[in-house]
């Protein structure tokens, strides 16, 4: 009875924190649950990322939005950067030393801006295997707290991006942030890396003026597809017409200019030679993770492709 109470109290305080809430008689963590999920998830990859690995992809611009470089340059016309006060101040004594006892008047021509570099904007897509193999190697728990891991790295750091969370195994669905905490792998059959890439494609297309980043993680070969009545086609080993269908969405990512990195968590003769046609035909990076450390090579990887222009 003792324990029953003090586990009542700390839902009572979880509660008032604001981190449960009640639905439909269901104690249930709330968004600001899964962000501090999120956010340990991330403080504990970086605590083993080694210092210095990881940084901004900044384009330097002169654009309004970003951070201050240092340097200034003359006010031109449209401009929207912020004035640098002591450079205008100095450059109307410097144009009328006389004016240093009695005030300077300013003109067009003694103003200037404080230069900013402007950070490119991503739009984010990680492709995350549900399958039961995930479960079954258990490498699920890992993946999970990565994505958790990835969108808390972008909602501090890239908050220009955008990102989608995919979940797919015999087929494929987007995952909100709310969505991951309580979320298990999927008892089916079927690996559609087909209709995760589709869904990934039409993110990318609805933002066509960010950089496209998209990431997987599976530890298989995809052994499903969407037909086009919609439903799921299974079959193993993989229907020719499933690898087929699934190479053609990677295609199609390559003339978006979107490069695919596969994380894989298993080393079969299957998914090894299909990633490497992926690689082949994409320009992608292969990288095969050690469960553990899926979230160092996860993020790792992002921070790099975000330092390095695509455009």
């Amino acid at each position: 009875m003792d324990d029953l109470a003090a586990l009542r109290r700390i839902e009572r305080e979880l509660e008032q924190q604001g981190y449960l809430e009640r639905r439909s008689g269901k104690l249930e963590l709330t968004p600001k649950a899964v962000r501090r999920l999120g956010e340990t998830a991330l403080r504990r990859i970086f605590a083993d990322l080694a210092e210095g690995r990881f940084g901004d992809h900044d384009q330097a611009d002169a654009g309004q939005a970003g951070e201050q470089t240092g340097a200034t340059r003359s006010w031109q016309f449209g401009d929207e950067q912020p004035i640098d006060t002591p450079a205008t101040v100095r450059n109307a004594l410097l144009r009328d030393p006389a004016a240093i006892g009695r005030g300077a008047r300013l003109s067009a021509g003694d103003f200037e801006v404080m230069e900013t570099q402007r950070r490119t904007a991503a739009a984010v897509c990680l492709l995350v295997d549900l399958s039961y193999s995930m479960a079954l190697r258990g490498t699920w728990g890992v993946a999970k707290q990565t994505a958790l891991a990835l969108h808390a790295l972008v909602r501090s750091r890239f908050p220009q991006d955008s990102v989608q969370v995919i979940g797919f195994s015999n087929y494929a669905r987007e995952l909100r942030e709310t969505d991951l905490a309580g979320l298990g792998w999927d008892m089916v059959q079927g690996t559609n890396l087909h209709h995760a890439l589709m869904l990934a494609g039409r993110f990318l297309d609805r933002r066509p003026e960010h950089d496209p980043v998209v990431l997987i993680v599976t530890d298989g070969e995809p052994t499903a597809h969407l037909r086009r009545d919609g439903q799921s086609w299974f079959d193993w080993p993989p229907a020719p017409e499933t690898l087929t269908l699934t190479l053609a969405e990677v295609d199609k990512m390559t003339r978006r200019r979107a490069q695919l990195n596969v994380f894989m968590l298993a080393d079969d003769e299957g998914l090894t030679a299909f990633v490497d046609e992926v690689a082949r035909r994409n320009g992608g990076r292969v990288l095969r993770a050690v469960p553990e450390r899926l979230g160092e090579f996860v993020v790792r990887d992002f921070l790099r492709l975000r330092r390095t222009s695509r455009r």
